[in-house]
């Protein structure tokens, strides 16, 4: 796993719960991730401040979905992934310009209430299956696994993962340490997956 270089297709997507459902297709965007070699590795408490996310570039540029489709999103969103011989770390950005009025509501796992981020990680980069990481901005997790290109959401799916979040003055933070263990994908030294990430205002 220590030469492992992951390339990431991706789609945004940003949307707000209260539109009807349309579809778009969205272009889609390439992301290389690196290992953070010889670096340590994130502590995951949503504050973004390790030295191992200054190895890869910030990704973004959502589109939103609803309610104006194919449009620019009101609020920005950045994530960066990096991962070392066991994990796969995720971390994002979440910019808004009224922190004091993100919905951050706890819930049971698979909860979904309040503002939340996810990422559908197509590591067979088959298009037809996925795994499926969401957090909501009060740190409660979500993981489904998805299958029957994309109809299928099994929320029975409980992987070991972990993730905090924070509240700052520009919006929400979070952390994402996703163990390998807890994904498939092929043997080759090059990876290719494909990555879904969708951000949610409630």
């Amino acid at each position: 796993m220590k030469n492992l270089i992951i390339f990431f297709t991706l789609i945004f997507f940003a949307i707000n719960t209260n539109a009807q459902d349309s579809t778009q297709v969205i272009p889609k965007k390439i992301y290389v991730t690196k290992s953070i070699g010889e670096t340590l590795p994130p502590m995951v408490d949503g504050l973004l401040t390790d030295e191992a996310w200054n190895l890869v570039e910030w990704a973004g540029d959502y589109i939103e979905f609803q309610p104006d489709e194919n449009t620019q999103p009101s609020e920005r969103t950045r994530f960066k992934i990096v991962y070392d011989s066991k994990n796969l770390y995720i971390g994002v950005r979440c910019y808004d310009a009224e922190p004091d009025k993100i919905v951050k509501r706890l819930s049971r796992r698979d909860g979904f209430e309040g503002d939340w981020i996810e990422f559908n990680i197509d590591s067979y980069h088959d298009k037809r299956t996925s795994f499926s990481f969401s957090v909501t901005a009060a740190g409660v997790k979500g993981d489904e696994f998805v299958s029957n290109n994309g109809n299928n959401w099994d929320e029975s799916w409980n992987p070991i993962w972990y993730t905090k979040t924070n509240i700052d003055e520009e919006g929400w933070t979070a952390e994402l340490r996703i163990p390998l263990s807890q994904l498939k994908f092929g043997k080759g030294e090059n990876q290719v997956w494909g990555l879904q990430s969708t951000r949610r205002f409630f």
